[in-house]
């Protein structure tokens, strides 16, 4: 242990070249005196693996409770992972039991405490309290919310994060740490083996079992601060009062914060020393560095960096300052309260003066100027703008009065057009589209002298017909909308954009790619010569090349895009907007399609996260963030989680559009497709029924949803031996495909493939080869020839005749796939 840390594996190496078994050893010791977190959990004599008889076994149920596997050992007990297995629900929980051997008076005792704390405790960053009780052989357990996450150091050093960001997660360390500390608790025990972040970002405080409770005498609580030399928390995180066995406050929390803090900001901690008490007592007599001094280029790599003196110049001055103001040896000199410390850090994000800071008139100045540069700069020309801003001011004045009149216009006509639908109806409800209907033949007569205000409600019009799926009825509605643009605005205008951008946007849905992506192009180039800034239309825009991308099979570029326009969203609405939520989504789907299934898990839960935040209540964009998030546990094969997302997904959905809407429809179109892929045929049989029995309704045959419920109803009464219902329906399919996009696209040839396969299970060899290969040809001009589902028609063709027992052309098309599939 005496040997430098980077050199004692090759020293140990050397020194025990005689006997592997004494370097095996050896080095698990070392293990253990490095290891923050063994410290405590294994006393000196106890292997470090399970300690004690009397655990639990996987399959054992405790009450309502299921044991799946042994998460983990500590200093009190073990945990469990297990899963609520009762006609209640499931859930997944994590069980805390004193270990047998180790259910001493203290231990049991310390276990009473915690579960007391936890009970008072409700909050987002806590590891929630959900049940307790005793086993049958009398040992206490506590049932609490399972937490898969990482330490918060390890967490951001594995993304690279920014500071800004490290501070950002750190500030919800800080609001669990004060909840509790509302609640008269301090936890005693603040180190990142503690402070977990799952995989969406969200911090969660855990293991109260050292906690105290504020107003106690040292010793009331049963629990003592030391056991001979083995003090009841972790030393390196410990504060000056606890190594020497003083009175307890909030403050010492502070510190251990402190402590964390200054681990995230330079890598390391303040104080790196051995493990014996007399050292980290000596060590923390002397005061702390500064982060910004002790940074290595290591650290400035986990930062996302590109060398110690840039992180050091970001870190020194006011994060020093916050940092050591924390970590002062006495209490009273410390943040008065945790809170205190959260703000300084949200004070020094925003850009405001901090508290730590010394406060002096320039330093409050010069944060001043740092904030509002621009309106510095502003206030310095404006004696010398005042004239031209008057005319400015007039011209913007009018500007804005037109666009008040024509919002006024469009309102007005919105409410007259509505009004007067109910009296001509004699009471009866009155179909969307002939509201609709109305709409068009009233913008004829009543708005031909007012271009500007019919053009806005010619998008109206022709974004209700494609919410509905009546694509043909919405084209000549955005057509006249940007044919009314050039004209009152002209061709380089933000309506003529954005009349581009509602046409490529019916263009896509159509499935026609290379014609929607002529009119995003044209419109992004438009754009960006109005205005060099970004900005949400353009964001829009771009958002939607990306899809496009994807469509046509070219991921990495769709990838691409997606990642900028999340950033252009993240600079414009900040971390936590709806829109930000919706690219997460996007740029999850397209890594998780490039089987970069971790990555793309983590990213559909930030988005779930941010929307759950937004929207307590039922909300769209929360069931498509959802929906989104179970078919990307279905890829990674978790099939229990995925079914419930779909389910939450159904559930929300039918909550607030209804089993008629068209977007309810789409998931369940998903759901029934999960349930064929999993072989539960007569559910998939069931849940596309359900769409079907829509059609001629809510859903017209033009609606894509229609064909696809046809499709998964064929395969999956396949699926169940009634072939010739099955074939039926994909017949069916491939026949309105061909009828609502144009002969040669790619949907019409995946459709064939689909057909194709049928045949070849009902052993009609000749029609599969008649269907399969020109769905092939589709499928391959349309996608090109690494697409999955080029793949997917190719190993169609491989099956076909390796069943009809032509091996030469069947290892014809086996040769056109990748090694790993062929």
């Amino acid at each position: 242990m005496e040997q430098p840390a980077d050199r004692r594996r090759a020293w140990l190496d050397a020194a025990t070249g005689w006997d592997p078994e004494v370097r095996e050893a050896v080095r698990q010791l070392v293990a253990a005196g490095e290891s923050t977190d063994t410290f405590l959990d294994n006393p000196v004599g106890l292997p470090l693996r399970a300690q004690g008889g009397g655990g639990l076994s996987a399959g054992q149920r405790l009450g309502s409770y299921e044991v799946v596997r042994l998460v983990g050992t500590g200093g009190m007990g073990a945990v469990y992972e297990a899963v609520r297995a009762d006609d209640q629900y499931r859930k997944r929980v994590a069980i805390k039991l004193v270990q047998r051997g180790l259910d001493s008076e203290l231990t049991l005792a310390r276990f009473r405490r915690e579960r007391q704390i936890l009970a008072s405790l409700e909050h987002r960053n806590i590891a929630t309290l959900v049940d307790g009780g005793i086993t049958p052989d009398g040992q206490p357990f506590l049932v609490m919310e399972f937490i898969e996450g990482e330490p918060i150091t390890a967490w951001c050093d594995a993304r690279a994060l920014p500071i800004s960001r490290r501070i950002a997660l750190f500030r919800q360390v800080c609001a669990a740490v004060q909840h509790a500390h509302k609640n008269l608790i301090v936890h005693r025990d603040l180190k990142p083996a503690n402070i977990l972040v799952t995989s969406d970002g969200t911090v969660k405080l855990l293991d109260f079992g050292i906690a105290k409770l504020l107003g106690d005498e040292p010793a009331a609580d049963g629990i003592p601060l030391t056991q001979g030399d083995a003090r009841a928390f972790t030393p390196e995180y410990a504060s000056p009062e606890q190594i020497r066995g003083d009175q307890l406050s909030t403050a010492t929390d502070v510190y251990s914060l402190g402590v964390v803090l200054f681990e995230l900001l330079a890598g390391r901690r303040p104080h790196m020393v051995g493990r014996s008490m007399a050292d980290v007592a000596r060590a923390l007599d002397q005061p702390a560095p500064r982060p910004s001094s002790v940074v290595t280029d290591a650290a400035a790599v986990h930062a996302g960096e590109r060398s110690a003196p840039r992180l050091a110049r970001l870190l020194s001055g006011e994060l020093d300052n916050i940092t050591l103001k924390s970590l002062r040896k006495e209490p009273e000199r410390r943040y008065g309260s945790v809170e205190a410390l959260g703000e300084d850090l949200q004070c020094y994000l925003s850009g405001r003066p901090v508290a730590a800071e010394r406060d002096w008139v320039g330093y409050r100045i010069r944060k001043f100027v740092q904030r509002n540069t621009a309106a510095v700069a502003a206030s310095i020309l404006v004696l010398l703008a005042l004239a031209g801003g008057a005319i400015a001011t007039a011209r913007e004045s009018r500007r804005m009065r037109i666009e008040r009149t024509k919002a006024l216009s469009v309102s007005g006509f919105l409410q007259q057009l509505l009004s007067s639908v109910q009296p001509a109806t004699g009471g009866r409800d009155v179909p969307v589209s002939e509201v609709l209907a109305q709409a068009a033949a009233q913008m004829d007569s009543g708005l031909a002298n007012q271009p500007g205000v019919r053009g806005e409600l010619e998008a109206v019009v022709g974004q209700s017909y494609l919410s509905l799926g009546r694509f043909d009825d919405a084209e000549p509605h955005f057509r006249k909308e940007l044919d009314l643009a050039r004209q009152v605005d002209g061709a380089a205008s933000v309506s003529a954009v954005r009349g581009l951008f509602h046409l490529g946007s019916l263009f896509a849905r159509k499935g026609e790619i290379e014609r929607a992506d002529s009119y995003f192009v044209t419109a992004a180039d438009t754009k960006r010569r109005l205005s060099s800034n970004p900005d949400l239309l353009l964001v829009d825009i771009l958002s939607s090349r990306a899809s496009l991308e994807h469509d046509r099979g070219r991921l990495p570029a769709s990838e691409a895009l997606h990642r900028e326009v999340l950033a252009l969203r993240r600079a414009l609405e900040g971390e936590r907007s709806d829109n930000v939520a919706s690219s997460l989504n996007n740029v999850a789907v397209s890594v998780g399609e490039q089987n970069r299934w971790g990555e793309a898990d983590s990213l559909h839960r930030a988005a779930v996260a941010i929307l759950r935040r937004n929207h307590p209540e039922p909300n769209p964009a929360l069931a498509d963030a959802l929906g989104a998030l179970a078919a990307a546990l279905d890829f990674e094969g978790k099939g229990t989680a995925a079914d419930s997302a779909f389910q939450e997904v159904l559930a929300l959905r039918l909550k607030l559009l209804g089993a008629k809407h068209p977007d309810y429809n789409f998931t369940l179109l998903g759901y029934a497709t999960f349930l064929m892929e999993h072989g539960r045929f007569q559910e998939a049989v069931d849940r596309s029924s359900q769409i079907l029995a829509n059609r001629g309704g809510s859903l017209p045959d033009t609606h894509p949803v229609i064909p696809a419920a046809l499709l998964i109803y064929g395969k999956s009464l396949d699926g169940l031996g009634r072939m010739d219902e099955g074939g039926a329906a994909i017949e069916e399919c491939v026949a309105l495909r061909r009828k609502i996009y144009p002969p040669t696209h790619w949907l019409v040839g995946n459709s064939e493939r689909h057909l194709g396969e049928h045949y070849t299970r009902a052993a009609r060899y000749a029609d599969a080869e008649r269907v399969l290969l020109h769905g092939y040809g589709l499928v391959l001009a349309g996608l090109g020839p690494d697409h999955p589902r080029t793949q997917d028609a190719v190993k169609a063709l491989a099956e076909l005749y390796r069943r009809w027992g032509r091996p030469a052309q069947e290892a014809e098309y086996r040769a056109k796939l990748p090694k790993t599939q062929g």
